[in-house]
């Protein structure tokens, strides 16, 4: 009996030192992508979605139907970022990569630490692959997608991507957040005023669609 415990314990402790968190970035460079946009994870280790630029999201769907929620999505809620002091906000406001001074990489926003931003920790509870979207205006359409675990033989990342720009509608998964936790959040989220707080006040209202009210007024100001 006491040999089998001390086997349990062991094999316990070394499932947790196995185990490993996987780094994604969420708006790198103020791009509309998943930085890596396929990651490998085994049961037991953890994704970090941090969230560097603009106002995001992580929401998860089907393989076959991309940009809309799966049943008990993973939902990160939509998630702004605070542009440093000087930065320049009409730059991060812009479409996908903004002007050119954005597409450069020059704007100070591209320079924010991960560390110091909000993160989205989702635990990997199995192999199935898990198909990631940013519920964000048209932002899933435009690229916005990455896949955690793909098949082998099936949708990878490049097929769930052309699928989703085909997609007619973007939709959040209702309820807040779900299938993970936000730590961190009051490193540069939810700022009272300027371009991002707007949008985000805007996203939050609608929850539900990513063409409605909301969405639109934030995909104005903040896209």
């Amino acid at each position: 009996m006491m040999y089998s415990s001390i086997l349990l314990a062991a094999l316990a402790h070394s499932s947790a030192v196995l185990a490993a968190t996987m780094q994604v970035t969420v708006g790198t460079n103020n791009q509309f992508v998943f930085t890596p946009d396929t990651v490998v994870a085994q049961p037991g280790d953890m994704i970090a979605f941090n969230f560097v630029s603009q106002n995001h999201s992580v929401a998860s769907s089907n393989a076959n139907s991309p940009c809309t929620p799966q049943r008990n999505a993973i939902f990160s809620d939509f998630q702004p970022v605070a542009a440093p002091a000087g930065a320049n906000t009409n730059a991060a406001a812009t479409g996908n990569g903004g002007n050119a001074k954005n597409r450069n990489g020059r704007n100070k926003n591209n320079k924010r630490q991960t560390g110091n931003t909000p993160m989205f920790m989702v635990p990997v509870t199995d192999n199935n692959p898990i198909y990631i979207y940013c519920s964000q205006a048209q932002h899933c359409q435009q690229g916005m997608v990455m896949v955690v675990n793909p098949p082998a033989a099936g949708m990878g990342v490049a097929q769930y991507r052309q699928l989703a720009a085909q997609a007619k509608q973007n939709k959040s998964p209702r309820g807040g957040i779900s299938g993970g936790q936000i730590v961190n959040n009051a490193a540069g989220t939810n700022p009272p005023n300027g371009v991002v707080g707007a949008a985000a006040a805007a996203a939050q209202t609608n929850n539900g669609n990513g063409k409605g009210k909301g969405n639109k007024k934030g995909a104005k100001k903040n896209n």
